[in-house]
C-alpha cells in the first residue's frame, strides 16, 4: 500500500486574520532526486483554504508526464500525456503528440521516461504527485520538469522533501519557479510520515530546531533545494537506440 505522509501547519488567530486579510496563498514544492541538470522545480499546490491548523497529506501515488510548453522562468508546464506509474516502471513515448505506454522494468527506486518517438521530437517531462490540502480533493499535480530531448532517456527519483511558504503572488500549480518569494520551511520527512510546524506573521516558520527542517530566505534559489544532484542512476539521460 502507498504510504501516506502528513504535515501539519499551525498559526494563531493574529496570523490567520492577517494573511487572510492580506491575500496570502500558501504554496507547495516537493522534491526530486536525479543525476540530470537543467530541470526546474513547479508549483506543486497553491491553496486559500488555510486555518488555525491545517492539514497537508501527500502519497506515494505517481504520474509520468510529457509537455509541449517550454522550461521557462514563470512559464507554466500543462501536461499534453500522464499516466500513473509506479517506481521502477518506465514510459515509452511514442507519439508525436507525447503519448505512450508504461511498462515493467526501470531504475530501482526511480521513474523512467524514454523518448522512442520516430521522427525523434523533444519534450518537456516531470513526474506529478497526490496531494491534499486542508481536506480538499486528492488530486495529481505536476512537482519537476526536465528537458526529453528526442532520443533521451531521463530517470528521477521522488524524494520526501517539502517546501512551503505564504505569499501574495497568485501563481497556479505546474508554474516554473526558480526563486523563493518569501521567507519558506524545507521539511524532510525520510523516515517520518508526519511533521508538525508553525507559522507566524512576523517570526515566521518554527518546527522546534530539529535537523529535519531549515528556513528559507526570501530569494534563495529554489533549484539546489529541490533537485537533489544524488545519482540514482548511471544512465540518466543517456541516448538509446
Amino acid at each position: 500500500m502507498a504510504t501516506n505522509y502528513q504535515i501539519s501547519i499551525q498559526m494563531s488567530d493574529e496570523t490567520l486574520t492577517a494573511l487572510t486579510d492580506g491575500g496570502y496563498y500558501l504554496y507547495g514544492f516537493k522534491g526530486v532526486s536525479t543525476a540530470m541538470k537543467g530541470g526546474a522545480p513547479l508549483v506543486w499546490f497553491q491553496s486559500q483554504a488555510y486555518s488555525q491548523s491545517t492539514i497537508l497529506q501527500w502519497q506515494e501515488q505517481y504520474q509520468a508526464y510529457t509537455s509541449t510548453n517550454a522550461i521557462i522562468p514563470n512559464g507554466h508546464i500543462s501536461a499534453s500525456a500522464a499516466y500513473d506509474i509506479d517506481l521502477e516502471q518506465t514510459l515509452n513515448v511514442t507519439g508525436q503528440s507525447g503519448i505512450g505506454q508504461v511498462v515493467q522494468g526501470g531504475t530501482p527506486g526511480a521513474i523512467s521516461i524514454v523518448n522512442q518517438t520516430n521522427p525523434p521530437k523533444q519534450f518537456t517531462c516531470g513526474i506529478s504527485q497526490v496531494q491534499s490540502i486542508a481536506g480538499g480533493a486528492s488530486t495529481s499535480t505536476p512537482l519537476c520538469a526536465f528537458p526529453l530531448y528526442g532520443t533521451g532517456a531521463d530517470v528521477m527519483a521522488p524524494i520526501e522533501r517539502c517546501l512551503l511558504m505564504f505569499a501574495t503572488q497568485q501563481v497556479n500549480t505546474g508554474t516554473v519557479i526558480y526563486k523563493a518569494y518569501s521567507q519558506g520551511i524545507l521539511a524532510d520527512l525520510t523516515g517520518a510520515q508526519q511533521r508538525s510546524v508553525s507559522f507566524d506573521i512576523n517570526n515566521g516558520w518554527s518546527w522546534g530546531g530539529g535537523s529535519w527542517a531549515s528556513s528559507v530566505a526570501p530569494q534563495t534559489d529554489l533549484v539546489p533545494l529541490l533537485i537533489s544532484s544524488s545519482t540514482v542512476t548511471s544512465i540518466s539521460r543517456k541516448l538509446v537506440a
